[in-house]
């Protein structure tokens, strides 16, 4: 009986605080657009951008702006999310700080899973 009880605590203990994670980011700027390398944006390039330029990855908003964003260690976006979505519209979650949107969180908004890319 006291496990149970126990239990019961710690699952919703749980719910709460992730209830309170999912508040946080409704709150926050969102960004939406394209992740492509920094090269490809000045020429507004997005499908043939070349892999070679994924370790330079901007977000390319829809008025043609590249805005860099923190990824990697100590934010929501890990260096695999920028690959799986490199050249597809996404939404960043995230604060714009100095320029630079500080990720929090990271939604792919198309799925296409005949990508290929080339290292032109």
């Amino acid at each position: 009986m006291k496990t149970s009880v126990w239990m019961t605590g710690v699952v919703l203990a749980l719910s709460l605080w992730t209830g309170g994670i999912a508040g946080a980011d409704d709150t926050m700027p969102t960004w939406e657009g394209w992740i492509v390398g920094g090269p490809c944006a000045g020429e507004l390039r997005i499908a043939d951008c070349p892999l070679r330029y994924v370790d330079q990855p901007v977000l390319l908003l829809e008025d043609g702006d590249a805005v860099p964003f923190r990824y990697g260690e100590g934010t929501g976006i890990r260096d695999v999310d920028i690959d799986e979505s490199y050249t597809m519209l996404v939404r960043i979650t995230g604060e714009r700080e100095d320029g630079v949107i500080q990720s929090v969180r990271l939604d792919r908004l198309e799925d296409s899973p005949d990508r290929t890319f080339f290292k032109g």
